[in-house]
């Protein structure tokens, strides 16, 4: 800095005049407007009048500094070969930038950013999208954009390859640790205190916005967390996911598994883990080729107490990954679903999964007009009729519309006489056909 410059340093008030002069420019984009004087001292006003050679009392009385008056001074006082930004850049020591100016080159910065990411992952342009856009949900990953860009995209990068390789693509299930070791060669690469754990379970949960199936937001509880992860065959917990069933029969490596048919002669209900679905090659009902499936336990109770024998499967709620296993060996096995939810949107979305998942293979059971009728509540629906936006299943379409016109949830206890006799009529037939038969 040469010593005309270095004046500026010296002399009081000068710095602090320039960080506002530089912080009024940055944020009108010109050189214009004043700064006010009210914060500095005698000193330091004297310091600028002399400056300007003007009178202390003639600054104080205006109380403020023009930048356009100051820039005009400039060749009066040895300095015409500076513009005030120039002057400012040198005395200041660093680049001045209007906001908008900033603004631009960060746009320009971002759009690099993606667009590199698209060159090098194509097929992960859904997310990168979603991204870009900069949903409220998206707000830590831009976080950790002006933290490390160069890191990010890295952990971006290797998160979806692995994401593509997730074993569901494949109809399998894979213990998460084994999951991370062989697509990263690092078992506790996806563990959710890691950073690219989290990045996984947020490109799964974005994958399942635009897909219909869930609400904005990461996961707030384990039980969420785990139940997102079996969507896509990976489990941290093969104990906890588990499903109920009753009057069901499946082979294991050894053959028809004994306790499995200890449970169907003696018309007892299972409680079954993953960790032993996954023992399991195949699984069909004991009697005929139906199975009936609700959600909720207490329904599930009832119809258990009141039909012997009958092929039944609780989900208590929300299909968990153990559903999905039981549901699909069932379905291979050639199986038919009859589905009862709650007639709400969360219910009406499953049965919705279920014919995404198994078309061809399902029947709604109960969730009609004439049932919703039967089962209506008080209960205020109306923050989450958008959920039902993506129902397209022919069957559930009619209740869809009573549904958004109505804006009450219908529930499934309402039903339980007619859920019981609608298995007594169809099982009653297979057990009298199959007694003839023998």
């Amino acid at each position: 800095m040469n010593n005309k410059i270095q004046v500026f340093r010296e002399e009081p008030g000068f710095l602090k005049l320039f960080s506002l002069f530089k912080e009024k420019y940055r944020s009108i984009g010109r050189v214009g407007g004043t700064v006010n004087l009210d914060n500095f001292s005698t000193d330091e006003v004297e310091s600028i009048a002399g400056f300007l050679g003007k009178s202390v009392e003639a600054i104080l009385n205006k109380g403020k500094v023009s930048l356009l008056s100051f820039e005009k001074e400039l060749p009066l006082t040895g300095f015409a070969d500076y513009s005030l930004i120039e002057l400012l850049e040198e005395v200041l020591g660093e680049s001045i930038l209007t906001k908008n100016e900033e603004s631009g080159i960060e746009e320009e910065k971002e759009k690099k950013f993606f667009h590199e990411l698209c060159f090098i992952c194509p097929e992960g342009n859904w997310w990168w999208d979603w991204i870009e856009l900069k949903s409220p949900d998206s707000r830590w990953i831009w976080s950790l954009y002006r933290q490390d860009l160069e890191g990010l995209m890295e952990k971006l990068i290797t998160v979806y390859k692995s994401f593509q390789a997730v074993p569901y693509m494949e109809n399998k299930y894979e213990r998460l640790p084994l999951f991370a070791q062989r697509t990263t060669g690092n078992p506790h690469f996806f563990d959710y205190n890691q950073l690219t754990g989290k990045l996984l379970v947020y490109c799964m949960q974005v994958d399942q916005q635009l897909k219909g199936q869930r609400a904005p937001g990461m996961p707030k509880t384990t039980e969420d967390l785990n139940d997102l992860l079996g969507l896509y065959g990976l489990m941290r917990d093969d104990l906890w996911s588990f499903v109920s069933c009753r009057g069901l029969l499946a082979e294991g490596e050894m053959g028809l598994h004994p306790v499995w048919k200890a449970a169907a002669d003696t018309d007892t209900v299972l409680n079954v883990p993953i960790k032993e679905l996954m023992k399991i090659k195949k699984i069909w009902p004991a009697v005929g080729k139906k199975v009936w499936i609700v959600e909720n336990s207490s329904v599930c109770s009832t119809i258990v107490d009141m039909v012997a024998d009958a092929p039944v499967i609780c989900t208590h709620g929300q299909f968990r990954a153990a559903s999905w296993i039981m549901l699909d060996l069932l379905v291979k096995a050639g199986c038919h679903l009859y589905y009862s939810g709650d007639l709400d949107p969360e219910g009406v979305l499953m049965a919705q999964r279920l014919f995404d998942r198994y078309q061809g293979h399902v029947t709604c059971w109960r969730m009609d007009v004439e049932s919703y009728d039967k089962t209506i509540s008080d209960e205020d629906i109306s923050g989450r009729l958008s959920k039902l936006e993506s129902i397209t299943a022919p069957e559930l379409l009619e209740v869809v519309d009573v549904l958004k016109m109505r804006q009450k949830a219908g529930y499934q206890e309402g039903l339980v006489e007619q859920l019981v006799q609608d298995i007594k009529n169809e099982f009653n037939v297979l057990l009298e056909a199959e007694s003839k038969g023998h």
